[in-house]
This record gives structure tokens, sequence and C-alpha cells, in this order.
């Protein structure tokens, strides 16, 4: 677990898209050291440590090594200023569906879902006391206020307001703004993840899973089990996947042919995917 993600910033995604076009014209494999990013793109190297931390977690880059992943790779040829709504819940669903960035995962999953109001100050003291069992009581007290602070900005501030999951009411707390509204190939790219993840090489998918289960679209994206089944009925009438419901099987199949590439050539509009 990682408990500072963010070190109190919340991500720009203007710093973010530079980095990104950095490392598509340096079009290597190889390993970025933060050094050479800071004097190509002139953003300071704390700011640097920090917007690639996030970039990890937001799936554009791979750790450690600081290369393109295929999202980060085709959201900076095709969406290099974040405008696409797809690019914002995509990314919103990979951070928060990683237990590794706790605070991040934590608010969407456990505390978000629980209650329409949100106190920075009372978030900080009553969902993470767990946490003084693997951290130092300086960092639980001191750390973690501005971490949960830095979450909730970065989902009223920037471009992350856009997906409408959080607003501010004027009295320095944050309110739930239900219900949100996830494209059909935003739910598939992450459908196809959380299989990914949590049991790799099948090509079924239980539909209360694809809805309810820990870490799966509908529970991340805190969407009511309806809509979830509407949507998967709505992928299932374009073809994408196939619905079976017989006896006590109720279940999402995946094609063969189905990938994450796949989709993400039809969200950024390649015309000739499969």
């Amino acid at each position: 677990m990682k408990l500072q993600f963010t070190n109190g910033y919340r991500p720009h995604f203007d710093q973010i898209s530079r980095i990104l076009q950095y490392l598509l014209d340096k079009n290597t494999n190889t390993s970025n050291r933060k050094p050479e990013i800071v004097i190509a793109t002139g953003i300071p190297n704390k700011q640097v440590e920090n917007l690639t931390s996030m970039m990890t977690g937001f799936g554009l880059v791979y750790p450690k090594i600081t290369t393109l992943t295929p999202l980060g790779k085709i959201i900076i040829q095709c969406d290099p200023y974040f405008d696409k709504l797809e690019s914002l819940w995509i990314m919103h669903y990979l951070v928060s569906s990683d237990p590794k960035w706790v605070v991040w995962y934590r608010i969407v999953n456990d505390i978000i879902p629980m209650q329409d109001r949100f106190v920075v100050d009372d978030v900080s003291k009553h969902y993470f006391s767990d946490l003084s069992d693997n951290y130092s009581e300086q960092a639980v007290t001191k750390k973690l206020p501005k971490e949960v602070s830095a979450v909730f900005a970065a989902y009223t501030r920037s471009q992350l307001p856009h997906l409408r999951i959080l607003e501010e009411d004027g009295h320095g707390a944050f309110i739930k703004t239900d219900p949100v509204d996830v494209p059909d190939l935003v739910f598939l790219y992450c459908l196809l993840h959380y299989r990914q993840t949590s049991s790799p090489g099948s090509s079924a998918i239980n539909i209360d899973d694809a809805a309810l289960a820990v870490n799966s679209p509908g529970r991340v994206f805190n969407l009511p089990e309806y809509q979830s089944r509407s949507i998967l009925g709505s992928l299932h009438d374009s073809g994408l996947i196939r619905i079976e419901q017989l006896a006590n099987l109720d279940q999402v199949r995946l094609p063969e042919f189905l990938s994450k590439a796949m989709v993400l050539d039809r969200i950024y509009g390649d015309n000739n995917a499969v």
C-alpha cells in the first residue's frame, strides 16, 4: 500500500500531457529517468515525481521505467487535452480499482458510496484508523489529511470534475452528485481489465460480479445494479458481448476477438476496429 499517492497535489493534466508528449516523441521502450523529463519539459523535479506517480496509477505509464502504456499512447495521440470523458472515466477506474493506492481506493470504494456529504477532517479521522498498523503516527496525523484532501480536490478541480462524481458545497465540504453516466465502451474496457486482474483467461463473468463485486466496474463506478445491467444489455445488443441467461446461468460471455486494444480503437475513432 502507498499512503502518499498524490503527495498532497492534485493532478495537473496540462503537465501530464507535456510529459506524455515527451515520452511519445522520445519513442523508446527503455527506462526514462526523471531528470531527463525535468530538463525536456521544464516541470520542476518534485512535480515530475508526483505526476509520474499519479500517471502510473491512472494507467498512462508503466511503473519505475516511465514508458507509455497502450492507454497513455492512444490518449496523447488522440486526446492530448483530456477532453474526452472516456479518457477520464478509464483513468478514474484504473486508479480507484487498485488497493495499492490505499487512500484513493478507500475513498472511492468505501466512503463515497456510504454517504452524501464529506468533510476532509472527518473522513481522515474516521475511516483510516487502521493505517496506524502500517504507518507511523506522524504519517497518519500529518500526511493522511493532505492525501485525503488531494483526492477530493482531484474530483472537484482540473479535468476530473467533468465526471460529476463530487462537487464542493461552498462551505468547505464535498457532496456526491448521483447518478453518474458511464459510457458503454468505458464499462466494457473496465470489465476486460477486471477480468484480466480477477480471473485471467476466463471467457465469462458472472453478471452479479460485473455489477457488484469488489473492484468491478459497477462497484467502482458506484452504479445501481440496474444501470450496470442496462449497459451490459446495450453491449449485448451491439454484438460486443453475449449475455447468457439459462436456468441458474446469468453471465457475460466475452468473445475471443474482444480486447482492451480493440475497445480503445473504438473509443478513439478507429472505424476499422473489428
